[in-house]
């Protein structure tokens, strides 16, 4: 170990890390500060282990039928049409074991631990042990980094191991383990496919893999249209009446819109979409600077980073609502 720094800088923070998040959440859990979110998850995984597969009534009273209709919440709501998040059954077998809100708390340090290690192994691919090292203690400090994982449970957890493992099997060419994680990446959440489109669009205009990247992204935007547009809304109209007015009804006509409305109101209106591109300004300055800052502001000058991080930059930039850059 003393003869490999870069590794024992990297499980000395990863330790660290995991310590001090967990320390942290399991004593805001336990003195009353979770909140809403986590109990939406802990009921669909609760309700999960039971049988009733993403029924949630936490979800279903902020439901469109509910907030915009004035009917009472379902106990039989299912999740999936506000959002569709089937890799979370990855982990009901843990939640079945261990059947309290405390375990998702521990799940997110986890998996958030793990992707930093993972981190380390793919920085290692082409940097020195101790850059690497220093790569990945910048990611456990990173804001963005420690204030969800501070905060309640959340599905968007999983991606950063998913994605870090992703590039790294691109890396290695594990080609049946890059799309298992492309599988898995878009299984998260039905938004999550954007950050995968990104991949793509870097492995075509890198030129490293132009083919699979043209697969990545096509796999990726087909599936979010077909996902938001044909199967969410055999469970509730919440993508269309809701979610899609609360953050880009800016770009709507009327109270209701798909994906595919949304995209072509962008397209159609470009003095609009560079408007919300730079507003609130200093609200996007100030997000930008601490995405960049922990990092030492490499991420704004490389290339690489901007080809991957464009895409779900721009859906959070050209959306609305106060949460969008919090």
């Amino acid at each position: 170990m003393t003869k490999k720094p870069g590794l024992k800088l990297v499980i000395t923070a990863a330790i660290a890390f995991f310590l001090f998040t967990l320390i942290f959440t399991l004593h805001r859990h336990y003195t009353f500060y979770s909140s809403y979110d986590q109990g939406i998850f802990n009921q669909v995984f609760w309700n999960g282990s039971h049988g009733r597969f993403f029924q949630s009534t936490l979800s279903s009273q902020l439901s469109t039928n509910v907030v915009h209709n004035g009917e009472v919440p379902n106990v039989y709501y299912h999740r999936l049409g506000q959002h569709f998040t089937p890799a979370l059954l990855l982990w009901l077998p843990l939640y079945a074991l261990f059947p309290f809100p405390a375990t998702l708390t521990v799940l997110q340090v986890t998996l958030v631990t793990a992707a930093g290690v993972v981190l380390y192994i793919l920085a290692r691919q082409y940097l020195q042990p101790m850059l690497a090292g220093m790569i990945t203690v910048s990611f456990y400090c990173a804001n963005a980094i420690l204030g969800p994982t501070l905060a309640n449970f959340h599905d968007i957890c999983q991606i950063p191991l998913f994605v870090f493992g992703l590039l790294l099997a691109m890396e290695k060419r594990w080609w049946w383990l890059f799309w298992l994680l492309a599988i898995l990446i878009l299984a998260v959440r039905e938004d999550s496919g954007i950050g995968l489109f990104g991949v793509g669009f870097y492995l075509i205009v890198s030129r490293r893999y132009p083919r699979i990247g043209l697969a990545v992204c096509t796999l990726s935007f087909g599936y979010i249209l077909v996902l938001t547009n044909l199967i969410m809304p055999i469970f509730s109209e919440d993508i269309s009446q809701r979610f899609m007015i609360e953050r880009f009804g800016q770009y709507a006509d009327g109270d209701e819109a798909s994906t595919l409305e949304i995209i072509k109101g962008m397209l159609t209106n470009p003095w609009r979409l560079l408007v919300e591109l730079f507003t609130p300004f200093f609200g996007t300055i100030q997000y930008l600077l601490g995405q960049w800052l922990p990092l030492a502001f490499i991420p704004a000058i490389a290339p690489a980073s901007w080809s991957i991080a464009v895409f779900p930059l721009l859906k959070l930039l050209l959306g609305k609502g106060q949460s969008v850059l919090a």
